[in-house]
């Protein structure tokens, strides 16, 4: 069973390797390629730790080395998460208290494993004396909480990313990240999955352990076997460039009757603005770009819009790529287009952002509305 860790094992080292042979290498591609490293000495660890109870230990030095690294894993692509949703991220002193857990681990093992006799660690290896101690349930448990919560984590900051995004983009390019959601995403099935399975084995007994870590180091071997497959089919694996932008402190509790005499002024310009000169029509328009447009620096464009308008600006601007598409649905001159090239022709630049905006403000599906404007 532990030959199903090598397909994983060759993967990892052949991303790793590529992402350091790349032009250009930002700090993101530098964290994934230590986190595809450390899967690799991950994997290489628990192959010789099965291949040495199926072979009556002839390598007793390599027993019980990969728990520990295990640990840097969470860590690793927490870090990768920040590299590329924190503009100008880079690793300082700070981050080495990441390190924490797996020293720790490291050196409970170094005192009650590492040093002991080899004939000492065989036997209580073939026997799962490891099991009846408090070690076992500890390293194990903090395992669970480092990776899952970890890659929880990297989610949460993910969906806060793609909410800032809208304050400064009106387009989907800038808010998918689909690869590292998916990413995310997997690996937290992947751990969950490794996770339940050493949790019901310990309370139920239901296989030897060498077969409990075969099966969960080669859940990882999958893991690490699928995203490579999909990362370089879509080449986002190579893409570590985060979208720039600048915080603005907004005042979002203004409302439209406390707006000062210029603010509304303002508002009546830019209604106007956006009326007659249609820059929504843009699909990568931005704040910034309108900002210049109107003569007005970004920080004041967008505390009007959430202020006045209570919108933030990636709803402001597809709010008139709505209108302009009902107007486009009602031109007789358009209906032998599709939907979708309607869609596109009033700024929207991704089939499926396009879809759920219209759903959010609508209620409809595009399909729907069409219809129901053919018939009237």
């Amino acid at each position: 069973m532990e030959n199903l860790l090598i397909p994983g094992l060759f993967m990892s080292v052949l991303l790793s390797g590529l992402l350091l042979t790349k032009r250009d290498k930002r700090c993101a591609d530098y964290v994934l390629s230590t986190f595809l490293a450390i899967s690799a000495l991950t994997l290489v660890l628990a192959y010789l730790e099965i291949y040495n109870r199926d072979h009556g230990y002839i390598f007793p030095f390599f027993i019980n080395l990969s728990p520990p690294f295990v640990l840097l894993l969470g860590p690793a692509l927490w870090l990768y998460v920040k590299c590329l949703t924190i503009p100008d991220f880079s690793i300082n002193r700070r981050h080495l208290l990441l390190l924490i857990p797996f020293v720790t681990v490291f050196v409970l093992f170094l005192f009650n494993d590492y040093i002991k006799p080899d004939a000492s660690r065989i036997d209580m290896d073939s026997h799962e004396g490891f099991k009846k101690g408090y070690m076992f349930p500890l390293v194990m448990g903090l395992i669970a909480i480092s990776n899952i919560g970890y890659t929880i984590w990297g989610l949460l900051m993910i969906k806060s990313y793609r909410e800032k995004m809208k304050s400064f983009y009106s387009g989907s390019r800038h808010l998918e990240l689909r690869w590292l959601r998916f990413l995310l995403m997997f690996s937290l099935i992947a751990y969950s999955v490794i996770s339940a399975l050493y949790a019901v084995d310990s309370a139920l007994h239901l296989m030897p352990f060498n077969t409990i870590q075969a099966i969960g180091y080669s859940i990882a071997s999958t893991f690490i076997i699928i995203i490579g497959f999909f990362g370089l089919k879509q080449g986002d694996l190579f893409s570590s460039v985060p979208v720039a932008y600048k915080e603005i402190e907004v005042e979002t509790k203004i409302t439209l009757a406390g707006v000062s005499k210029p603010d509304q002024e303002f508002v009546a310009l830019l209604l106007k603005y956006m009326k007659e000169k249609k820059p929504y029509l843009n699909p990568e328009l931005s704040l910034e770009t309108l900002s210049n447009c109107l003569k007005v620096n970004a920080e004041y464009l967008s505390g009007v819009l959430n202020g006045s308008l209570n919108m933030n600006f990636y709803d402001f601007v597809n709010h008139y790529r709505i209108e302009e598409f009902k107007s486009l649905c009602k031109d007789p001159a358009k209906r032998k287009l599709t939907i979708i090239a309607l869609a596109m022709d009033s700024g929207f630049n991704s089939k499926a952002t396009f879809n759920r905006v219209f759903k959010k403000n609508t209620g409809l599906t595009p399909s729907e509305y069409f219809s129901k404007v053919s018939i009237n």
